[in-house]
């Protein structure tokens, strides 16, 4: 009989522990499911090569025609007319941050990396809550901040002066703060 009152509590400290709660009653974050929110983007869901591709053509900034996407949902997207020629190469990168405070630190300290390496960095008001251009090395770069997001925008087409390409970084930016969930 102690066998099988001792198989019981046990049975019962078991099914306990596989209850499933809701999180206001003390719940743990490790054993609930991701809120969506929480998961990273797919930029390459968010931005098809062909609205990225017409965006960029639009612009006067070449195109695009393959996208990899990369860690943490980033996208990378290439024009290579022939093996080897990377004539165009775009990065899409945009985090979810754990508060709109963390993302306006984050991109502070992206303004004050280009600062530090006396990169001129242009302010872009309207886009978002917080926005800049900075141009470097042959890439027209836009780093953005609206809520929680923080994110980056870097475009390089061959030997092209990185003040061209502005207005279709600017027209990227616009397009994936408008598509943000």
């Amino acid at each position: 009989m102690k066998r099988f009152h001792v198989a019981l509590v046990l049975g019962g400290l078991l099914l306990a522990g596989c209850s499933s709660r809701d999180p206001a009653d003390g719940a743990t974050a490790s054993t609930q499911a991701p809120a969506p929110a929480d998961k990273p983007l797919d930029l390459c869901r968010l931005m098809p090569v062909a609205d990225v591709a017409s965006t960029l053509q639009a612009n006067g900034a070449d195109t695009v025609t393959e996208q990899k996407l990369g860690a943490g949902g980033m996208c990378s997207y290439l024009h290579v007319p022939q093996p080897g020629d990377y004539r165009t190469k775009l990065l899409i990168d945009v985090t979810r941050m754990s508060s709109a405070d963390q993302a306006q630190q984050a991109l502070a300290a992206n303004r004050q990396d280009f600062a530090g390496r006396g990169i001129a960095v242009t302010p872009v008001p309207g886009l978002g809550d917080e926005a800049f251009l900075a141009e470097t090395e042959g890439v027209a770069g836009l780093k953005l901040r609206v809520g929680a997001y923080q994110g980056q925008i870097n475009l390089s087409v061959e030997d092209r002066d990185p003040a061209s390409l502005r207005t279709a970084v600017l027209a990227l930016g616009k397009q994936v703060l408008a598509r943000l969930p």
